[in-house]
């Protein structure tokens, strides 16, 4: 079978141009295939539906062609052969396919910050109002003794504390509330490392200092959760996020209140609850 790739991230361009690139299939999804490196990093071949993200190929069927994820199972290898990416008996043609940059323009979002400020209250109650069962929107408080409790089973208190101190620049206890909110909760990608990747979101835009804030916050998750997490909480911390973030920080940036509803739909409706799991961490911490 062979894909033709549509667009391809930035960051997932540079993990297949490294020398002797090899891998394996790490899972397989309806829309998705996930590749993962020796080295614990991960290539997403994607459909259209899902779109641009900073892991992932966005791929195609040639005209009659089965699905994307069709015989490709967890541990077939991968590699790479000239502008052709093999994954078992799978090919992907990556030719010409435009590469896609991952990373908002976050000096003009940090430019107009008090224009997004202004927009929050909004995002809130939208958000709440899309928030899928189960996830941390449904719980999401303000007060530091509630941020996340019923889903993480979180100590009252314990990691709010550390987080607000951590922003504030005390780095052991942002250690700390990493290292208490990693890994917590189900799948691939668990609701405590999603909302650590929202946090970092809002550290892009209001941290006088958001490389190391974002770079702690990963270096300490990352070796306490799921290969695929890992991964996205390092692009992350360098600022990376997929299309629906884009349009989300659009949105708020220009001040249109009118954008933000179909902006929050299309982030909240990432994986079952991931995409409401790191809105939560986005929203919590910019309610400081």
């Amino acid at each position: 079978m062979r894909l033709i790739a549509r667009s391809i991230s930035r960051a997932a361009r540079t993990t297949l141009q490294r020398q002797w690139f090899s891998a394996h299939v790490l899972a397989v999804f309806d829309q998705a295939c996930d590749l993962a490196t020796p080295e614990g990093d991960v290539v997403a071949l994607v459909s259209p539906s899902v779109g641009d993200g900073p892991l992932s190929v966005v791929v195609q069927a040639e005209p009659g062609e089965p699905a994307a994820d069709r015989g490709a199972l967890p541990g077939t290898p991968a590699w790479l052969d000239g502008d052709t990416l093999h994954v078992g008996s799978l090919e992907v043609a990556l030719g010409e396919a435009p590469v896609w940059e991952p990373c908002p323009n976050w000096s003009a979002h940090r430019a107009r910050l008090p224009i997004i400020m202004t927009g929050l209250p909004e995002l809130r109650a939208i958000a709440q109002g899309h928030a899928p069962a189960g996830s941390l929107l449904t719980d999401l408080d303000t007060a530091d003794a509630h941020v996340v409790q019923p889903t993480l089973a979180v100590r009252p208190g314990s990691e709010a504390k550390n987080l607000r101190l951590g922003w504030a620049g005390d780095l052991a206890c942002l250690r700390e509330a990493a290292a208490q909110l990693a890994g917590r909760g189900i799948g691939l990608t668990p609701s405590g490392d999603d909302f650590l990747g929202g946090l970092m979101l809002w550290a892009w835009l209001a941290h006088p200092a958001p490389g190391p804030f974002c770079r702690t916050l990963a270096e300490v998750a990352g070796p306490r959760t799921t290969t695929l997490s890992a991964a996205f909480l390092r692009a992350a911390a360098r600022g990376q996020c997929d299309a629906n973030w884009h349009r989300l920080l659009a949105a708020l940036s220009a001040g249109g209140v009118a954008q933000l509803a179909p902006a929050v739909q299309q982030v909240v409706a990432h994986g079952a609850t991931s995409g409401a799991d790191m809105l939560a961490g986005f929203l919590w911490l910019a309610a400081g």
